[in-house]
């Protein structure tokens, strides 16, 4: 590579822009548009390389080999082969087709191979082999002596042959491929079922060709424009030309498609943030695009490729390697050999290329930079502990008895009304308590509740209702009264009353409500309230609004401030009621979705999350890899740490693929404005208000023992639970993943288990990379779909055809049992698992209102829904010893069956303590008085005093 200024620059440009947008585009609004976002950019790419040419004067290559026609001549010894007219639609027509392939293999991303395009150096290399044409430069060094030594000729020979050239560029390529054999996998998985995996990995392999040939064809074309002004021009009029040709296919596929929303309405804030996303992205790919084309033809179509190539796989390797002693690399010899096999071909590609500088780096300094990395690396993972002398679930149970122990005093500090009365508006920021809170009190303690003071869960779902005006409140309601499945509650002259749903459950659940609410009726003001007497919730709100509204019921927080700031806040506040205001009064009514496909949902929910929180950038559309950084916040290596953090979506946007609830379309009713609906669950994103609601279930006590009970982690779900199976939920539902990863796990499936090891005569603790099949062999898993009727609808039968069915099984005969959500709400056994001698392992996202009451590793075992970590966290309780060997190796692990019985038995006393019917009484009692605060006229003037 020249060693001119110019030249450097265009390179750091071409590093700098493949960077960022390798790093960026993990998490994306471009992906949910693919063809509109490939049109897009590349129209915008043409028009700035349009732009980029009338100021071909500062850029490099202005001053370069086609200035004369003396220089022409001078220089065609080292200029590619002509290019044929047909060159330029061919790179149009290469273009649009690579992009329908890259559609393509995104939609089946699961059954994509990782690393694949890190061969395409190597595809390029074969170019120059087959052609014989090698890197043409100008040698710095002295004349050198024209006798020299057979040594020498044969070791110039060897650095200048093609063959050399071939196979260095293979070398580092297939350091690089292998760079992404570290990279853990996600469950969800590729079907042989419905899914190509051999024609997906082929599109790649055909997509790489295609890039090779793209490229040069490309620089072929470039290279023969005489200036660098022609040479940007011609690129702008092939990037236009190729968005024409996408623009196309986008507008036949939304022409062929069906509208995917009835009644559509456009979402707030998507149009915004996606153009957004879109014009910064645009910035960086023709950064991108001018920088490769004008470096291709300052050097060759190789060079820049092979850098490129390059910098992934060391920037990769490295990570690997300070990931060395975690879950996410387990070996520390693997990444060094991978580093070294990319450091040495890569070396050895500099020396075949003749490359001298390396952007601004000398060769020598890079070989050193390289040798220093090396040895560094080779002392940190020789130094960094990969063994454990205590397993991180010990800790994790000690913390959680702690932070339970805080928690329950913290709950239940008052002791006498008065107490109640300071503590309550210490917590409320000087608010009195709602009137006849001194009933509600005596109440409580005549019910023996053990949660005195702790309800923050009713503060965060009414707290936005105080930032609404009463009539507005009402009007939500009477909009509620008219839909489907909405009980109405009514409160008056010291009784309550339903309105007499048609549907036998339903009746049956109003029944319940109405049954607790007469035990305190006589105290409460005259309401109706709306219930959602479906599992889903209902109510999802853009956080813009939300936050709004909540600003605007918070007034009473800036009474401490300075007057200046508290002004300020009391105007944004005021601003933000104005607006929430006119928003509901312009389209209450007319934002309620009949319907909406699994993609709009997720962008909603997208909406739901505060800006700069990672769910808001983008939907997570690489289902293939496990999103680590979604992990870490709420995890302890590889083991769930905070619970209540897990249960917030906005900080890993990859859930809204790993869950049936996201992955599935949303068949109710689903309100963008914030209405006063009642549901007995939500998840975090929704603002659906929770409710104590009793389920139509019928649970049998538990008279099993713990020890008596089967060694077996269970579960079982019925097949008729799942009415809509998509592509996309069959993949990655919670359930499908949980059942496919015990019974139809490949060959080639791999998991990290934290496993027992004998070193200097002590038991330690250290990950270990295994197969999942083997796995699967000394743990007791029994996770499986029943039916209890013949299939007789496409969802069911492909269920049974991918998964199969067995016959139903009693889940409390088992000493664990898996607790999953349904596709629309919590597990309906988990209360009833709480009260057995099971110990409940819980996976849900839903919130329910004693879930704040429940602490992981106390009550149940905690399993994140991604099942990263569901072998590790079951060996430790179940054992490995004398359950066959596990990597050629006997695992000396003992099963902390003590831990489990105590478990199960804290969950059954906390149970019958904290989540009896009388709880639940106390709970709506102090809801409803609060509701019925918020929805009176002068609520700001009403409370309880002393």
């Amino acid at each position: 590579m020249a060693r001119d200024g110019g030249s450097r620059l265009t390179a750091v440009c071409f590093l700098a822009s493949y960077t960022w947008l390798s790093c960026s585009l993990q998490r994306h609004s471009l992906i949910d548009q693919p063809r509109l976002s490939s049109f897009l950019l590349l129209f915008i790419s043409g028009i700035v390389a349009f732009i980029a040419s009338l100021f071909s004067k500062w850029l490099p290559g202005a001053d370069g080999r086609f200035d004369s026609d003396a220089v022409l001549k001078g220089m065609q010894s080292s200029l590619p082969h002509r290019p044929r007219r047909f060159y330029v639609p061919c790179i149009i027509f290469l273009i649009v087709f690579r992009l329908e392939i890259v559609h393509r293999v995104m939609r089946d991303f699961q059954c994509a191979s990782e690393g694949v395009e890190a061969f395409l150096p190597v595809f390029l290399a074969a170019h120059e082999f087959f052609s014989h044409r090698a890197a043409q430069t100008v040698s710095d060094d002295p004349e050198e002596d024209m006798w020299g030594s057979p040594l020498e000729d044969f070791k110039n020979w060897l650095i200048s042959s093609p063959i050399t050239l071939l196979f260095s560029t293979v070398l580092f390529s297939y350091g690089v491929f292998m760079v992404g054999d570290f990279h853990s996998r996600s469950t969800y998985f590729c079907s042989t079922l419905v899914n190509q995996s051999s024609f997906t990995v082929l599109m790649q392999w055909v997509g790489v060709f295609t890039d090779a040939v793209i490229m040069i064809m490309l620089w072929r074309v470039l290279s023969w424009a005489r200036t660098t002004r022609s040479r940007l021009r011609t690129l702008g009029g092939v990037l236009v030309l190729a968005s024409t040709g996408v623009s196309f296919l986008w507008m036949a596929t939304r022409v062929s498609r069906h509208q995917e929303i009835i009644g559509h309405h456009p979402f707030r804030g998507i149009g915004s943030l996606y153009f957004f996303d879109v014009s910064s992205t645009a910035l960086l790919v023709s950064t991108l695009i001018i920088s490769t084309a004008l470096w291709i033809c300052d050097a060759t179509v190789l060079e820049p490729t092979a850098i490129a190539t390059f910098t992934s796989g060391l920037l990769g390797s490295i990570q690997s390697i300070l990931l060395i002693g975690t879950y996410q690399q387990a070996s520390s010899g693997q990444p060094l050999l991978v580093f070294a096999v990319i450091s040495v071909g890569f070396v050895l590609f500099t020396y075949a290329n003749d490359m001298r500088w390396i952007i601004f780096f000398k060769r020598v300094f890079l070989m050193l930079l390289l040798a220093c990395l090396f040895v560094t690396s080779a002392i940190f993972a020789i130094a960094r502990n990969k063994q454990w002398d205590r397993h991180p679930v010990d800790d994790l149970v000690y913390k959680s008895r702690v932070e339970t122990d805080r928690w329950l005093r913290h709950a239940t500090v008052s002791t006498t009304l008065k107490s109640a009365v300071t503590e309550y508006k210490d917590r409320h920021q000087g608010r009195d308590p709602p009137p006849h809170f001194d009933k509600w009190f005596e109440f409580a303690q005549q019910r023996k509740s053990v949660v005195i003071d702790q309800f923050d869960q009713i503060e965060r779902d009414i707290l936005p209702f105080w930032g609404m005006k009463q009539q507005k409140i009402q009007d939500g309601l009477e909009i509620l009264r008219e839909l489907p499945d909405i009980g109405i509650i009514t409160i008056a002259e010291g009784k309550a009353s339903h309105n007499e749903p048609l549907d036998p459950e339903q009746h049956v659940i109003l029944d319940e409500a109405v049954s607790m609410i007469s035990t305190f009726v006589e105290h409460l003001p005259a309401m109706s309230i709306a219930i959602n007497l479906k599992e889903r919730p209902r109510v999802l709100v853009p956080w813009d609004d939300i936050h709004r509204l909540i600003m605007a019921g918070s007034k009473s927080r800036f009474q401490f401030m300075p007057h200046r700031l508290r002004k300020r806040l009391e105007d944004e506040a005021k601003l933000g009621e104005d607006r929430s205001l006119d928003v509901s009064r312009a389209v209450l009514g007319s934002v309620a979705q009949p319907y909406v496909s699994p993609k709009k949902f997720r962008q909603l929910e997208a909406l739901a999350c505060p800006p700069g929180s990672a769910a808001r950038g983008g939907v997570n559309w690489d289902v293939r890899d496990l999103c680590s950084s979604c992990v870490r916040p709420h995890s302890e290596g590889q083991f769930l740490q905070d619970w209540e953090m897990f249960l917030d979506p906005c900080h890993q946007p990859d859930i809204f693929n790993l869950h049936d609830l996201h992955t599935t379309p949303h068949l109710h009713d689903l309100h963008q404005d914030l209405l006063p609906l009642f549901s007995r669950s939500k998840t975090d994103s929704f603002n659906d208000i929770l409710m104590p609601l009793i389920r139509p279930i019928n649970n049998e006590p538990d008279e099993i023992e713990f020890h008596k009970k089967k060694d077996i982690v269970f579960w079982q779900g019925d097949a008729r639970d799942s009415q809509v199976v998509t592509p996309q939920s069959l993949l990655g539902g919670h359930r499908h993943r949980l059942v496919h990863l015990a019974n139809n796990a490949s060959a080639t499936d791999k998991v990290s288990m934290l496993l027992g090891v004998r070193a200097n005569k002590k038991d330690k603790f250290q990950y270990e990379e295994t197969r999942v099949k083997e796995a699967n062999g000394p743990l007791p898993f029994e996770f499986s779909f029943t039916n209890a009727a013949p299939c007789e609808d496409a969802s069911c039968r492909l269920l049974q055809q991918e998964f199969g069915f067995r016959e139903p099984g009693r889940a409390l005969d088992n000493r664990y049992v898996v607790l999953l959500d349904s596709g629309d709400g919590p597990p309906p056994e988990l209360v009833a698992t709480l009260r057995s001698n099971s110990v409940p392992v819980l996976a849900s996202v839903f919130r329910e209102w004693f879930t704040e009451r429940l602490m992981p590793w106390v009550h149940f075992v905690p399993v994140d829904l991604r099942f990263h970590a569901l072998h590790s966290t079951m060996a430790y309780f179940v054992g490995l010893q004398n359950r066959g060997p596990l990597n050629g190796r006997l695992v000396p692990t003992e099963g902390r069956h003590e831990d489990a019985r105590w478990i199960a038995e804290q969950g059954r006393k906390w149970a019958d303590k904290a989540v009896r019917r009388e709880d639940m009484e106390v709970y709506l009692f102090r809801l409803l008085l609060e509701w019925g605060r918020v929805i009176d006229g002068d609520r700001d003037d009403l409370g309880f005093v002393l």
